[in-house]
């Protein structure tokens, strides 16, 4: 079931997120909450509550979204769940989820590949 078209340049992603002053990783969220609800084989994000949610919250729920999406890719690529959580947690609270999500797509690019 693996699928080539999930598989995505971290590089590329990266510079676009700063080219467009972090406007780029909106599409970037979309995109991994398609990847990892097919990874699951189950519909457990959704972006526009992600969206509402984050507004509505002022990003910490941003920053809850990233720990628990990078809990359950942990899981599905065979990693040990909490170490990657708490270190997305902790770069998402840091102003650093940009990073945190080049780690998510990097883990998505080697179940993937």
């Amino acid at each position: 079931m693996k699928n080539s078209e999930y598989v995505k340049s971290i590089v590329l992603d990266l510079l676009f997120t700063l080219l467009t002053c972090g406007l780029f990783n909106i599409w970037i969220q979309y995109r991994q909450i398609v990847t990892v609800n097919k990874m699951l084989n189950q519909e457990k994000y959704h972006f526009l509550l992600w969206l509402i949610f984050s507004i509505i919250t002022v990003g910490l729920y941003h920053i809850y979204h990233e720990y628990i999406i990078s809990e359950d890719i942990a899981k599905v690529v065979g990693r040990e769940p909490g170490h990657d959580g708490i270190i997305n947690l902790l770069l998402s609270v840091f102003a650093l989820s940009w990073v945190a999500d080049a780690i998510q797509q990097h883990h998505i690019n080697e179940y993937y590949k």
